[in-house]
Formats: C-alpha cells, structure tokens, sequence
C-alpha cells in the first residue's frame, strides 16, 4: 500500500484488525517499557497514564514531571495498581537516556508536544504525544521528517482515530454504494465555557514546581500566579487556542472521511469578542474552513465563551454531507446517517472495549483503542498507528494554520500537495523561537 493509498484508507484497515490483539496478553520478555511525561493527578496525562499500565503487556517503567506532587502520585499510583515501583524524573531528557524505555507518552503542555516527540525519536523511542503534536507549522514538518528518517513509531493523542464505529461508517460513505453519495462537506463544532483565569501577577515559583524546565524549550518569562497548570492553554507563549487544544479531534476525522490531505486555502474569522476582563490572550470565537481540491470543504466553528448545543443537541461534533444525505459523527462515537429529508436511515454505535482490567475509573472505549494500539505498535515495530506523523502534522496543520490566518486577516493558500506555504505574510508566524540550548534544527 502505498502513501496515498494509506491516507485514502484513514488507517481503516487495521482498525478492526487490531482491535482484537490491543487487548491481548503479551509474554513478559515482549514487555513495553513505557515512560509517562506529564502526569498530574486531575490532568490528561494522568487519564492516558491510567490505560497504559493496564494494558498487556504493557510497564509504565518512568514517570516524568516538573511537578513533584505530580511525580510522587503517579508512581505511588502504578505501584498500587501493578506493583512495579517506577522510576522518577524531573528532566525529560534525563528519561531519554534510559536504553531501557521503549517508548514515551508525552502529555505535556504545547508548547514542549514536539520538542518532546522530536527528541524521543531521535534518542530511538517510540512516541505517543497529545494533540496538537506541533505548536508552528514548522514543528509539524519537522515531526514528519525526523519519523521519516529514525524509522521511529509515532502516534498522536487524537482517539478518535481508533473509533470502530467511524471506520465502518466512513469505509461505507467512502465506497460506490454509499447511500448518500459523494460526500463533499463537513461542518464541525466545539463549544466550550472558559472562566475567567483572572488577572495574574508576578509570584514566586511554588516550591513543588521546577519552572525553568516547566518553559522548556519557550523563551523564558517570568513566573506568574495563573499560569499552571491549565491555563497557560490560553497564553500565546505555550498555548495553541480552543482551535489547537481541540479541534484536532474532528477536524481530522472529518478530514479523514473526505479523503483530503493538505488543503489549498484556509481562512478563518472570528476574534476576542467576549471580553472577560482576565489575561486570556487568545480570541475566543472562531470560524475556520478549508478548501481541498478533490472539491471538498470542512469548516469549524468553536466558542470558548458559551457551552451550547446549537447543533444536534451536542456541543461538540461534526455532520458530514454527501449529495443524497448527510451522517453526524457524535463524540459519544456514535454515527448516524440521515437521508436528505432527515430522516434517520442507520446508526453505528460504539462497538470498541469500554474499560481495561480494574481500572478504578475505566476510561472511555476510545482511549483503551488508541492507546492499545500504540503499545502493540511499539511491541512489534509496526509504523502504521492509529495516528502515524504525516496524519497528525496534517490534522495539526489545519487549527495552526486557522490561527495564523486570523491573525494576519487574509486567506492562507498552500501547495496542497506539501504542505508549503504560498502565502508570504504567514512566513514570519511560520516558526517560533526557542530558548537557547533548547532549539530543534
């Protein structure tokens, strides 16, 4: 199977090939000896942390946190549940001079995703890092060619990929007897209510937090009062906006079912139009969209200031629209196909594993897929994870992208075919800068 044949399929060819191995007992000498970077106790890090030690054949070996309540936690945690005492880390790098962590599982902030996932293939580990797996285009392009060229597997956070119900649907909408027709649209939402993080000010660093490496690679600034833990999402300096944190979730499923790779324009309009009087530097309102050209079409609109459901009765989704009908992709992973009158003509409902072993809390069927298939990916050197590079640099592309067009306030045009950039007032937002001594290329 060639490239485009791979991106045409969206990976659904080993979705439901897999999904009886994700759960299967692996030979102790087969173990995956894991690191989990990123694992504060009420964080994503934590959720993700929680179904890889639960999974065969599977170790969680190290845990890795700027945070040392986040560090004695975690690895208090897995030793209850696994009996395997874990090692513990302040430096990233430090872990990656273990020779004997396979791989890592970066849940760490923004602006450290490729930092974190560059250097961990380059040091010979697999990785597994959070969307969006880049904080600039360029970061995506550099993920890209550093798999390429360490032959590393890689898989970005974005679950929905491991969805079985979205694969069955989307092979049937993509084949000559959908029922629908060609698809040639797709509308996604997000809306969430963001408080107010309040106005900062500059305090002295908390004793459990090592903030020199907390900022990583980002240019140094000093420590204020509301910044960690979550919301430096909505600080320019680490953050990626709603559109990063978020849309990377449907905006490559839906992508995925339209058959597209880059896209050819990307324009977006919105701005910081609910004013709440904090330190939110980002807009908070957007509406983004992107022209492919196979003739498909994906906007986005996302809100950080309201948690309605305007559309189907859910805050977050995406309906994708063929000639003849149109299916909602819910984010409960349930699809349901409608005619062109609306009227309800199939539902696939979730048919993935809903919990891993004793899990105190079982996470979603979702996570236990996605995460699953990484492990099994790295236990046989299998590249073709749910989310390998190229997939997830596109799918980050497109909110990063979304971004830059706002802030310049014009369309961005690229050569849909690579991914360059032909828009010349984009270039400067292109790259960022690092930190001495922390720099990529």
């Amino acid at each position: 199977m060639d490239r485009r044949d791979f991106i045409k399929a969206g990976a659904g060819a080993f979705f439901v090939a897999s999904a009886d191995r994700v759960l299967g007992a692996g030979a102790p000498s087969n173990r995956v000896r894991l690191a989990i970077v990123g694992c504060r106790e009420s964080g994503r890090g934590q959720w993700v942390m929680r179904t890889a030690m639960k999974t065969p054949g599977a170790e969680i070996a190290c845990v890795c946190d700027v945070d040392s309540r986040a560090r004695d936690w975690a690895a208090a945690l897995i030793e209850k549940e696994t009996s395997v005492r874990p090692r513990k880390e302040v430096d990233f790098r430090r872990v990656l001079e273990d020779p004997s962590i396979d791989g890592v599982i970066s849940e760490t902030p923004d602006h450290f995703h490729a930092y974190s996932a560059i250097q961990a293939m380059r040091a010979g580990k697999a990785v597994y890092v959070e969307k969006p797996c880049g904080y600039c285009p360029r970061e995506c392009e550099l993920i890209v060619e550093t798999q390429k060229r360490t032959g590393q597997v890689f898989q970005m956070g974005n679950q929905r990929r491991a969805s079985l119900s979205y694969a069955a649907a989307i092979r049937l909408l993509q084949s000559p007897e959908s029922p629908i027709g060609r698809l040639r649209w797709a509308k996604c939402w997000y809306m969430a209510d963001r408080k107010s993080i309040g106005r900062g000010k500059p305090s002295a660093v908390p004793e459990w937090l090592d903030w020199n490496l907390w900022q990583g690679p980002a240019p140094r600034t000093e420590f204020h009062d509301n910044y960690v833990h979550y919301n430096w999402h909505w600080f320019r300096r680490w953050g990626t906006a709603e559109t990063g944190n978020n849309a990377p979730h449907f905006a490559d499923a839906a992508r995925w079912a339209l058959g597209g790779e880059y896209p050819e324009l990307v324009t977006c309009t919105g701005g910081k139009l609910f004013d709440k009087g904090d330190d939110y530097e980002w807009p908070d309102t957007f509406n983004m969209s992107f022209n492919y050209p196979n003739g498909t079409y994906i906007t986005y609109e996302l809100t950080s200031h309201c948690k309605a459901k305007p559309y189907m009765g859910t805050s977050t989704a995406f309906m994708l629209y063929g000639e003849g009908g149109c299916a909602m992709f819910a984010a409960s992973d349930t699809v349901t196909l409608f005619d062109a009158d609306g009227k309800e003509m199939r539902k696939w409902e979730p048919n993935g594993a809903t919990s891993v072993g004793s899990l105190t809390n079982p996470a979603p069927g979702l996570d236990v897929m996605h995460t699953g298939r990484f492990v099994e990916c790295v236990r046989t050197h299998d590249v073709r994870t749910h989310a390998p590079a190229d997939q997830a640099a596109m799918s980050t592309f497109m909110p990063l992208l979304a971004n830059i067009a706002l802030d310049i306030r014009r369309p961005i045009e690229l050569d849909p075919h690579t991914g360059a950039l032909k828009t010349k007032e984009a270039a400067p937002y292109w790259a960022r800068e690092y930190e001495k001594g922390w720099e990529l290329c």
